[in-house]
């Protein structure tokens, strides 16, 4: 069972872009928190699997588009979308209810928290001895004088 973190919906009021020109978004509240992915290029990204842009949405008078948050792209089964945020937060939301939003079928879809990927960095900055449980330098005999065989 997923663990509910928010939900989705088309954008209910004007939002400007960075030149100040109105856009069609589709809003993504996640723990307390506005982001943003444009309906163009999510309707993109869902047909042909490329990244589609999540940005963060902010307020002065008007709403705006501020700054990139992260990437959505389709999940590996076709399923669902999974949202991967610069903070290393993931949130995915079903393909199905998210078509239902698209075309107002339905007002709401929730979305889900994922698990943290595993760093690759982690993996990259093991230890050679992280592998071997015995030292490398057993049977050497440096007990006797920290000398190592040539």
């Amino acid at each position: 069972m997923m663990k509910r973190a928010g939900y989705i919906q088309l954008n209910r009021r004007p939002v400007l872009d960075e030149d100040g020109i109105p856009l069609d978004i589709l809003e993504i509240h996640v723990c307390s928190t506005q982001l943003c992915i444009r309906i163009s290029e999510l309707r993109n990204s869902l047909h042909s699997d490329s990244p589609a842009r999540v940005e963060k949405l902010k307020w002065n008078w008007m709403a705006y588009i501020g700054g990139i948050a992260g990437l959505a792209r389709v999940s590996k089964s076709g399923k669902a979308l999974n949202i991967d945020l610069t903070n290393g937060e993931r949130f995915t939301v079903a393909r199905d209810a998210l078509q239902a939003v698209l075309c107002n079928r339905e007002r709401f879809a929730s979305v889900a928290v994922l698990p943290p990927r595993i760093s690759a960095i982690s993996i990259r900055n093991r230890l050679i001895t992280d592998y071997c449980p015995q030292s490398s330098f057993e049977g050497y005999g440096l007990d006797t004088g920290g000398e190592v065989p040539a």
